[in-house]
Protein backbone atom coordinates (compact mmCIF):
# COMPACT_ATOMS: atom_id res chain seq x y z
CA UNK A 1 0.00 0.00 0.00
CA UNK A 2 1.01 3.42 -0.60
CA UNK A 3 0.65 7.03 -0.21
CA UNK A 4 1.66 9.65 -2.42
CA UNK A 5 2.73 13.31 -1.41
CA UNK A 6 4.04 17.09 -1.38
CA UNK A 7 6.97 17.59 -2.43
CA UNK A 8 8.00 15.41 -5.09
CA UNK A 9 6.72 11.82 -6.71
CA UNK A 10 9.55 10.33 -8.96
CA UNK A 11 7.83 8.96 -12.25
CA UNK A 12 9.62 5.72 -11.23
CA UNK A 13 7.67 5.33 -8.03
CA UNK A 14 4.08 6.22 -9.76
CA UNK A 15 4.86 4.13 -12.97
CA UNK A 16 6.04 1.20 -10.66
CA UNK A 17 2.58 1.41 -8.36
CA UNK A 18 0.45 1.91 -11.51
CA UNK A 19 2.26 -1.15 -13.32
CA UNK A 20 1.36 -3.33 -10.57
CA UNK A 21 -1.85 -2.30 -9.12
CA UNK A 22 -0.96 -1.80 -5.97
CA UNK A 23 -3.12 0.18 -3.33
CA UNK A 24 -2.73 3.94 -3.64
CA UNK A 25 -4.64 5.95 -1.06
CA UNK A 26 -6.75 8.80 -3.03
CA UNK A 27 -5.63 12.28 -1.63
CA UNK A 28 -4.87 15.13 -2.94
CA UNK A 29 -1.25 14.42 -3.89
CA UNK A 30 -2.71 10.71 -6.04
CA UNK A 31 -5.84 13.38 -7.61
CA UNK A 32 -3.42 15.79 -8.92
CA UNK A 33 -0.70 13.26 -10.42
CA UNK A 34 -2.88 10.45 -10.82
CA UNK A 35 -4.61 9.85 -14.04
CA UNK A 36 -6.69 6.69 -15.34
CA UNK A 37 -4.67 2.83 -14.62
CA UNK A 38 -4.14 2.98 -11.22
CA UNK A 39 -5.77 1.43 -7.66
CA UNK A 40 -6.95 4.20 -5.79
CA UNK A 41 -8.45 3.56 -2.44
CA UNK A 42 -10.60 6.09 -0.44
CA UNK A 43 -9.76 6.89 2.83
CA UNK A 44 -11.86 4.29 4.49
CA UNK A 45 -11.32 1.76 2.08
CA UNK A 46 -7.37 2.39 2.97
CA UNK A 47 -7.65 2.31 6.66
CA UNK A 48 -9.81 -1.30 6.25
CA UNK A 49 -7.31 -2.60 3.20
CA UNK A 50 -4.45 -1.95 6.34
CA UNK A 51 -6.20 -3.57 8.70
CA UNK A 52 -5.64 -7.10 7.50
CA UNK A 53 -2.25 -6.22 5.53
CA UNK A 54 -0.70 -3.43 7.01
CA UNK A 55 2.53 -2.94 4.41
CA UNK A 56 2.64 0.46 3.81
CA UNK A 57 5.46 3.09 2.32
CA UNK A 58 5.15 6.77 1.66
CA UNK A 59 7.33 8.66 -0.33
CA UNK A 60 7.18 11.99 2.33
CA UNK A 61 7.25 11.80 5.63
CA UNK A 62 4.17 14.80 5.28
CA UNK A 63 1.94 11.84 5.34
CA UNK A 64 2.24 10.98 8.52
CA UNK A 65 -0.35 13.59 9.54
CA UNK A 66 -2.92 11.36 7.33
CA UNK A 67 -1.28 8.14 9.58
CA UNK A 68 -1.10 9.47 12.74
CA UNK A 69 -5.48 10.80 12.65
CA UNK A 70 -6.96 7.65 10.29
CA UNK A 71 -4.49 4.49 11.58
CA UNK A 72 -4.66 5.12 15.08
CA UNK A 73 -5.72 1.40 15.69
CA UNK A 74 -2.68 0.24 14.18
CA UNK A 75 0.93 0.62 16.36
CA UNK A 76 2.61 2.27 13.20
CA UNK A 77 1.55 5.61 14.73
CA UNK A 78 3.81 4.79 18.13
CA UNK A 79 6.63 3.45 16.36
CA UNK A 80 6.68 6.44 13.41
CA UNK A 81 6.77 8.80 16.19
CA UNK A 82 9.23 6.66 17.98
CA UNK A 83 11.68 7.30 15.15
CA UNK A 84 10.66 10.98 13.69
CA UNK A 85 11.83 12.32 17.10
CA UNK A 86 15.35 12.28 17.65
CA UNK A 87 15.03 12.46 21.50
CA UNK A 88 12.22 9.34 21.64
CA UNK A 89 15.21 7.24 19.22
CA UNK A 90 17.78 7.98 21.39
CA UNK A 91 15.62 7.58 24.53
CA UNK A 92 15.07 4.04 23.03
CA UNK A 93 18.26 3.39 21.93
CA UNK A 94 20.12 4.72 25.68
CA UNK A 95 19.87 0.52 26.68
CA UNK A 96 22.57 -0.21 23.92
CA UNK A 97 24.61 3.19 23.48
CA UNK A 98 24.49 4.02 28.07
CA UNK A 99 27.27 6.41 27.31
CA UNK A 100 25.87 8.57 24.65
CA UNK A 101 25.42 11.93 25.86
CA UNK A 102 22.31 13.98 24.43
CA UNK A 103 19.95 16.25 26.18
CA UNK A 104 16.64 17.94 25.28
CA UNK A 105 16.51 22.07 24.50
CA UNK A 106 12.74 23.85 24.09
CA UNK A 107 13.97 26.32 21.08
CA UNK A 108 12.87 29.35 23.94
CA UNK A 109 15.53 27.66 25.94
CA UNK A 110 18.44 27.72 23.52
CA UNK A 111 19.05 31.83 24.03
CA UNK A 112 19.27 31.72 27.92
CA UNK A 113 21.16 27.87 28.07
CA UNK A 114 23.97 28.03 29.89
CA UNK A 115 27.50 27.09 28.51
CA UNK A 116 28.53 25.15 31.74
CA UNK A 117 25.83 22.34 30.95
CA UNK A 118 26.86 21.77 27.83
CA UNK A 119 29.73 18.88 26.38
CA UNK A 120 31.42 20.04 23.77
CA UNK A 121 31.76 19.16 21.03
CA UNK A 122 28.12 18.60 20.01
CA UNK A 123 25.47 18.76 17.22
CA UNK A 124 22.27 20.51 17.91
CA UNK A 125 19.18 19.71 15.54
CA UNK A 126 15.42 20.00 15.29
CA UNK A 127 14.19 17.17 17.29
CA UNK A 128 11.74 16.55 14.82
CA UNK A 129 13.72 17.29 11.37
CA UNK A 130 14.89 17.03 7.51
CA UNK A 131 17.55 17.03 5.16
CA UNK A 132 20.18 19.13 6.94
CA UNK A 133 17.87 22.03 7.98
CA UNK A 134 18.91 23.99 11.56
CA UNK A 135 21.54 21.30 12.15
CA UNK A 136 24.78 22.69 13.25
CA UNK A 137 28.11 21.25 14.62
CA UNK A 138 29.52 23.56 17.69
CA UNK A 139 33.03 22.99 18.71
CA UNK A 140 33.57 25.01 21.28
CA UNK A 141 31.59 27.77 23.61
CA UNK A 142 33.34 30.36 21.21
CA UNK A 143 31.75 28.41 18.70
CA UNK A 144 28.35 28.09 19.99
CA UNK A 145 28.66 31.69 20.79
CA UNK A 146 28.59 32.73 17.19
CA UNK A 147 26.32 29.76 16.01
CA UNK A 148 23.47 30.19 18.60
CA UNK A 149 21.98 33.47 17.27
CA UNK A 150 22.25 31.74 13.82
CA UNK A 151 20.06 28.47 14.72
CA UNK A 152 17.45 30.86 16.24
CA UNK A 153 17.43 32.77 12.77
CA UNK A 154 17.04 29.85 11.26
CA UNK A 155 14.15 28.67 12.91
CA UNK A 156 12.56 31.64 11.01
CA UNK A 157 13.53 31.37 7.69
CA UNK A 158 12.61 27.15 7.58
CA UNK A 159 9.48 26.67 9.61
CA UNK A 160 7.31 26.89 6.46
CA UNK A 161 8.95 24.87 3.71
CA UNK A 162 7.63 21.46 5.73
CA UNK A 163 4.64 20.73 7.99
CA UNK A 164 5.35 20.46 11.96
CA UNK A 165 5.10 16.23 11.51
CA UNK A 166 8.18 16.27 8.96
CA UNK A 167 9.93 19.67 10.40
CA UNK A 168 9.05 20.71 14.34
CA UNK A 169 11.45 23.64 15.76
CA UNK A 170 10.03 24.09 19.29
CA UNK A 171 12.35 21.52 20.59
CA UNK A 172 16.28 20.31 19.48
CA UNK A 173 18.42 17.81 20.81
CA UNK A 174 21.95 18.25 21.49
CA UNK A 175 24.18 15.41 21.00
CA UNK A 176 28.02 14.05 21.37
CA UNK A 177 29.66 13.90 17.24
CA UNK A 178 29.63 10.52 16.72
CA UNK A 179 33.39 9.69 14.88
CA UNK A 180 33.45 7.47 11.85
CA UNK A 181 32.68 7.33 8.68
CA UNK A 182 29.03 8.10 7.67
CA UNK A 183 26.16 5.79 5.50
CA UNK A 184 22.65 6.13 4.41
CA UNK A 185 21.04 3.07 4.08
CA UNK A 186 17.46 2.10 2.81
CA UNK A 187 15.76 -1.09 3.81
CA UNK A 188 12.83 -2.97 5.34
CA UNK A 189 12.09 -5.00 7.80
CA UNK A 190 10.01 -7.94 6.30
CA UNK A 191 7.13 -10.12 7.91
CA UNK A 192 9.49 -12.19 9.68
CA UNK A 193 11.28 -9.14 11.35
CA UNK A 194 14.39 -9.48 9.36
CA UNK A 195 16.26 -6.68 7.95
CA UNK A 196 16.30 -6.06 4.65
CA UNK A 197 19.06 -4.30 3.17
CA UNK A 198 18.23 -2.17 -0.64
CA UNK A 199 20.99 -0.07 -1.50
CA UNK A 200 23.76 2.04 0.92
CA UNK A 201 25.34 5.73 0.85
CA UNK A 202 28.71 6.84 1.70
CA UNK A 203 28.00 10.35 2.60
CA UNK A 204 31.25 12.44 2.09
CA UNK A 205 31.92 15.78 3.64
CA UNK A 206 33.80 19.01 3.14
CA UNK A 207 35.48 18.73 6.36
CA UNK A 208 34.88 17.63 9.92
CA UNK A 209 32.22 20.79 10.41
CA UNK A 210 30.62 20.36 7.16
CA UNK A 211 26.55 18.90 8.06
CA UNK A 212 25.61 19.14 5.02
CA UNK A 213 23.75 16.37 2.13
CA UNK A 214 25.61 17.28 -0.49
CA UNK A 215 27.70 14.51 -1.87
CA UNK A 216 26.39 10.44 -1.27
CA UNK A 217 28.21 8.06 -2.96
CA UNK A 218 27.24 4.24 -3.97
CA UNK A 219 29.02 1.66 -4.98
CA UNK A 220 28.88 -2.53 -4.73
CA UNK A 221 32.30 -2.38 -2.84
CA UNK A 222 30.83 -0.37 0.17
CA UNK A 223 27.71 -2.34 -0.02
CA UNK A 224 29.72 -5.53 0.55
CA UNK A 225 31.73 -3.60 2.91
CA UNK A 226 29.33 -2.42 5.49
CA UNK A 227 26.56 -4.35 4.89
CA UNK A 228 26.79 -7.28 7.46
CA UNK A 229 27.66 -5.03 10.40
CA UNK A 230 24.43 -2.80 9.67
CA UNK A 231 22.56 -5.74 9.42
CA UNK A 232 23.74 -6.99 12.77
CA UNK A 233 22.96 -3.32 14.31
CA UNK A 234 19.10 -3.77 12.48
CA UNK A 235 18.58 -6.86 14.27
CA UNK A 236 19.16 -5.86 17.33
CA UNK A 237 16.78 -2.68 16.52
CA UNK A 238 14.49 -4.67 15.14
CA UNK A 239 13.99 -7.14 18.32
CA UNK A 240 14.12 -3.90 20.41
CA UNK A 241 11.45 -2.07 18.75
CA UNK A 242 9.49 -5.17 17.51
CA UNK A 243 9.64 -3.88 13.69
CA UNK A 244 7.73 -6.14 11.02
CA UNK A 245 6.72 -4.90 7.37
CA UNK A 246 7.99 -1.70 7.81
CA UNK A 247 10.32 0.38 5.65
CA UNK A 248 12.80 3.00 6.48
CA UNK A 249 16.33 5.02 5.77
CA UNK A 250 18.55 5.16 8.48
CA UNK A 251 21.82 7.53 8.99
CA UNK A 252 24.72 5.70 10.70
CA UNK A 253 28.30 6.25 11.56
CA UNK A 254 30.69 3.13 11.39
CA UNK A 255 33.83 4.14 13.81
CA UNK A 256 37.26 2.63 13.15
CA UNK A 257 36.66 -0.54 15.87
CA UNK A 258 33.58 -1.05 12.91
CA UNK A 259 31.24 -0.16 15.89
CA UNK A 260 27.52 0.93 14.23
CA UNK A 261 26.16 4.36 16.28
CA UNK A 262 22.34 5.55 14.95
CA UNK A 263 22.76 9.07 13.62
CA UNK A 264 19.07 8.65 12.85
CA UNK A 265 15.85 6.62 11.29
CA UNK A 266 13.45 8.48 8.82
CA UNK A 267 10.16 6.28 8.89
CA UNK A 268 7.74 4.61 6.18
CA UNK A 269 10.31 6.22 3.42
CA UNK A 270 13.24 5.42 1.68
CA UNK A 271 15.72 8.50 0.73
CA UNK A 272 13.73 11.13 0.45
CA UNK A 273 12.70 13.26 -2.68
CA UNK A 274 12.36 10.07 -4.00
CA UNK A 275 16.56 10.18 -3.73
CA UNK A 276 16.39 6.26 -3.25
CA UNK A 277 16.24 6.24 -6.90
CA UNK A 278 19.23 6.20 -6.79
CA UNK A 279 19.51 2.35 -6.44
CA UNK A 280 17.77 1.92 -9.86
CA UNK A 281 20.19 4.47 -11.86
CA UNK A 282 22.77 2.65 -10.16
CA UNK A 283 22.43 -1.52 -10.17
CA UNK A 284 18.40 -1.45 -11.79
CA UNK A 285 17.15 -2.07 -7.91
CA UNK A 286 13.08 -1.15 -7.97
CA UNK A 287 12.86 -0.46 -4.15
CA UNK A 288 9.36 -0.08 -4.16
CA UNK A 289 8.91 -3.11 -6.08
CA UNK A 290 11.59 -5.01 -3.53
CA UNK A 291 9.55 -3.56 -0.43
CA UNK A 292 5.84 -4.63 -1.60
CA UNK A 293 6.92 -7.68 -3.27
CA UNK A 294 9.06 -9.55 -0.27
CA UNK A 295 12.45 -9.27 -2.37
CA UNK A 296 16.19 -9.51 -1.12
CA UNK A 297 19.21 -8.24 -3.31
CA UNK A 298 21.61 -10.74 -4.70
CA UNK A 299 24.77 -8.63 -4.52
CA UNK A 300 27.04 -11.59 -5.80
CA UNK A 301 24.46 -11.14 -9.18
CA UNK A 302 24.67 -7.08 -8.90
CA UNK A 303 28.32 -7.09 -8.63
CA UNK A 304 28.92 -8.97 -11.57
CA UNK A 305 27.70 -6.14 -13.65
CA UNK A 306 28.83 -3.26 -11.15
CA UNK A 307 31.69 -4.03 -10.45
CA UNK A 308 34.44 -1.21 -10.00
CA UNK A 309 31.93 1.60 -10.58
CA UNK A 310 31.08 4.44 -8.68
CA UNK A 311 27.90 6.48 -8.60
CA UNK A 312 26.30 9.55 -6.15
CA UNK A 313 23.72 11.86 -5.15
CA UNK A 314 24.41 15.40 -5.43
CA UNK A 315 21.77 17.00 -3.68
CA UNK A 316 21.97 21.03 -4.33
CA UNK A 317 20.78 23.00 -1.30
CA UNK A 318 20.14 26.57 -1.06
CA UNK A 319 21.83 28.44 1.64
CA UNK A 320 19.75 30.23 4.36
CA UNK A 321 22.35 33.36 3.45
CA UNK A 322 20.89 33.90 0.18
CA UNK A 323 18.75 36.39 -0.94
CA UNK A 324 16.01 35.37 -2.53
CA UNK A 325 14.85 38.85 -3.30
CA UNK A 326 18.24 39.18 -5.47
CA UNK A 327 18.01 35.49 -6.92
CA UNK A 328 16.72 35.29 -10.30
CA UNK A 329 17.69 31.57 -10.55
CA UNK A 330 20.08 28.63 -11.11
CA UNK A 331 21.76 27.61 -14.08
CA UNK A 332 21.22 24.31 -14.45
CA UNK A 333 23.34 23.45 -17.55
CA UNK A 334 26.19 24.86 -16.49
CA UNK A 335 25.73 22.08 -13.62
CA UNK A 336 25.49 19.45 -15.37
CA UNK A 337 28.56 20.10 -17.81
CA UNK A 338 30.21 19.64 -14.20
CA UNK A 339 29.75 16.02 -14.51
CA UNK A 340 30.62 13.98 -17.33
CA UNK A 341 28.36 11.51 -16.98
CA UNK A 342 24.73 12.73 -15.48
CA UNK A 343 22.04 10.22 -15.17
CA UNK A 344 19.07 12.57 -14.13
CA UNK A 345 18.92 16.17 -12.65
CA UNK A 346 15.37 16.96 -10.90
CA UNK A 347 14.85 20.45 -11.13
CA UNK A 348 13.24 21.99 -7.64
CA UNK A 349 11.24 24.95 -6.08
CA UNK A 350 14.10 26.27 -4.51
CA UNK A 351 12.24 29.41 -2.85
CA UNK A 352 9.61 26.75 -1.53
CA UNK A 353 12.14 24.07 -0.53
CA UNK A 354 15.31 25.31 -0.15
CA UNK A 355 16.89 23.06 -2.71
CA UNK A 356 17.90 24.01 -6.19
CA UNK A 357 17.75 19.73 -7.71
CA UNK A 358 18.91 16.67 -7.34
CA UNK A 359 21.76 15.36 -9.37
CA UNK A 360 22.15 11.23 -9.85
CA UNK A 361 25.86 10.74 -11.97
CA UNK A 362 28.16 8.01 -12.62
CA UNK A 363 31.93 9.18 -11.92
CA UNK A 364 35.18 7.93 -12.20
CA UNK A 365 35.55 6.31 -8.20
CA UNK A 366 35.46 7.24 -4.90
CA UNK A 367 37.82 10.50 -5.33
CA UNK A 368 36.33 11.50 -8.29
CA UNK A 369 37.45 15.50 -9.14
CA UNK A 370 33.88 16.06 -10.00
CA UNK A 371 32.84 15.51 -6.56
CA UNK A 372 35.08 17.07 -4.98
CA UNK A 373 34.26 20.07 -6.91
CA UNK A 374 30.67 20.37 -6.07
CA UNK A 375 31.95 19.43 -2.37
CA UNK A 376 33.10 22.62 -1.44
CA UNK A 377 31.74 24.72 -4.07
CA UNK A 378 29.46 27.46 -2.27
CA UNK A 379 27.11 27.78 -5.93
CA UNK A 380 28.30 31.18 -6.26
CA UNK A 381 29.00 30.52 -9.94
CA UNK A 382 25.61 29.10 -10.84
CA UNK A 383 23.44 31.47 -9.58
CA UNK A 384 21.96 33.95 -11.76
CA UNK A 385 20.96 37.38 -9.93
CA UNK A 386 18.88 40.36 -11.00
Amino acid sequence: MFIFDKPFVSKLLLDTVKRHGYPLLENDTAKELCGDGFNLLSPARFADRFRSRPLLYSNSENAISWINENLAFSDIVEKTDLFKNKVKFRDLLSGMYPDFYYQEVMFDQIQHLSTKDLKYPFIIKPAVGFFSLGVYYVHDEKAWKTIRPKVISDVEKIKDYYPEDVLNSSSFIIEEVIEGTEYAIDAYYNASGDPVILDVLKHNFAGAEDVSDRVYITSVEIIKDISEKVRKFLVSLGRLALLKNYPFHIEVRIDSQGRVVPIELNPLRFAGWCCTDIAYYSYGINTYEYFADNVHVDWDEVEKEHRGRTYALVVVEKSPNIDDSKLLGFDYEKLKKSFSRVLEIRETDFVKYGVFCFLFVEVDGEDSEELKAILNSDLSEYLLYY
